[in-house]
């Protein structure tokens, strides 16, 4: 096969299994798989890794060499026409370069420690969408069928109304709290539209393509650690780190700017040529002398700095701190209420049994349209519940590291 051959096969190949999302196509997504989708796929975490290299780039930049110069120049003295060729060389001290390599490499594992930071982050809000998502779904599933029953209800009342065994007040009741439920359901169908938009977008999912969450999200607890095993993740954390290095590399740019008294020399050398066909050679060096400047603002400014970046660091690890605290509480109070909840939840015939009640008289119409309503504001206040368990879950795993939820292994998981 000829070269060209060669290359147009590699090509077919590469796009058969090109990740790319194409327009239209339906994107189905397991939990389990979402932090390998979203790296391969979501343009955000390519933004946060190039922004990385752009400070590696900023460093090998200042760091390089400096260029020779070339100089010619000539000379007329006393009737003599003289011509200089030269070339100089500006070359820093090593030691001042030293201590600048020192502090880019300081300042290069801060930025990597930031960008793995902000895509732990990323992936946490990531994970909280698709948590959403799939529970708005099934808030819609809910909340259907209890219109479903108020639709019903209101059918047989149109014709009780008609026959006079039904007042106007009952048949307005009916029909709002059938408006109430509409409103209910239009506002998570347009939540849900805006949500799943953004969530694509940061996934890297083409809007046209039809989205299908495979996984199931059930409340289950997640066994939570100490408070004080969370509190010493923290000098560990990305975070943390980035911004302890960052005071490293301003140690060492004062470390650098305390040397910089003599920061460079020039040598310089070249040849010389004189009208009268003799020639010559010259050489020479310069060295800047600290007489009146001596580099003390530059020491006294990164100085400051220093000490910004040091409160910077503590007002950090306070705020983690609070964080942490905040999470575990959180998740701690968040789940003895859903385990009250979940009880009834799962209770799957109790919204029909809402409209047997009612249709062999056990329950008045007002009484069942007052459960009703008990029941749709008892399903948002669950699955809101739900939701900030589970972010809180997903924030706590961003900050330590650790994975703390896994649904592939839970109850109601299709395999």
């Amino acid at each position: 096969m000829s070269i060209r051959g060669v290359v147009w096969s590699i090509c077919f190949g590469l796009m058969i299994i090109s990740p790319d999302i194409l327009k239209g196509e339906t994107v189905t997504i397991k939990f389990e798989g979402l932090v390998e989708f979203a790296i391969r796929q979501s343009s955000t975490i390519q933004i946060i890794k190039r922004t990385y290299k752009l400070t590696e780039t900023d460093r090998n930049m200042d760091l390089q060499w400096t260029n020779p110069e070339f100089n010619y120049s000539q000379e007329d003295a006393a009737g003599q026409m003289e011509q200089y060729l030269t070339l100089s060389k500006q070359i820093e001290m090593p030691w001042v370069y030293a201590s600048r390599q020192r502090s880019w490499d300081a300042q290069l594992d801060s930025a990597e420690y930031k960008k793995e930071d902000r895509i732990m982050r990323f992936l946490s809000d990531l994970k909280s969408g698709y948590i959403k998502l799939k529970l708005l779904g099934t808030q819609l599933e809910h909340m259907n069928r209890l219109k479903d029953i108020i639709v019903n209800v209101s059918d047989v009342a149109r014709n009780q109304l008609k026959e006079g065994t039904l007042s106007g007040t009952d048949q307005h009741l009916i029909q709002m709290t059938l408006i109430n439920i509409n409103a209910r359901l239009q506002a998570i169908k347009r939540t849900t539209r805006r949500l799943e938009s953004r969530w694509k977008a940061d996934m890297g999912i083409d809007a046209s393509a039809r989205l299908q969450l495979f996984t199931e999200i059930n409340f289950q607890p997640v066994e939570i650690d100490a408070l004080d095993n969370y509190l010493a993740f923290i000098p560990n954390t990305p975070g943390y780190q980035q911004r302890k290095l960052i005071k490293t590399a301003i140690q060492n740019k004062i470390q650098m700017e305390r040397r910089r008294l003599i920061p460079h020399l020039n040598l310089f050398g070249g040849y010389k040529k004189l009208e009268s066909d003799q020639d010559g050679y010259l050489a020479g060096i310069s060295i800047p002398l600290p007489v009146f400047n001596r580099n003390q603002p530059a020491i006294q400014k990164k100085q400051v700095e220093l000490k910004i970046a040091n409160s910077k660091l503590k007002q950090y690890q306070q705020i983690l701190r609070g964080q942490i605290e905040t999470l575990v509480s959180t998740c701690h109070s968040l789940e003895m209420s859903l385990k009250m909840a979940e009880r009834h939840f799962n209770k799957k015939d109790m919204i029909e049994s809402i409209l047997i009640s009612y249709q062999e008289g056990w329950m008045s119409l007002t009484e069942m349209l007052n459960v009703i309503q008990i029941k749709t504001d008892g399903i948002q206040a669950f699955y809101k519940q739900l939701v900030n368990y589970y972010q809180s879950l997903f924030q706590l795993e961003a900050i330590t590291g650790q994975t703390l939820v896994n649904f592939s292994a839970r109850k109601g998981d299709k395999q």
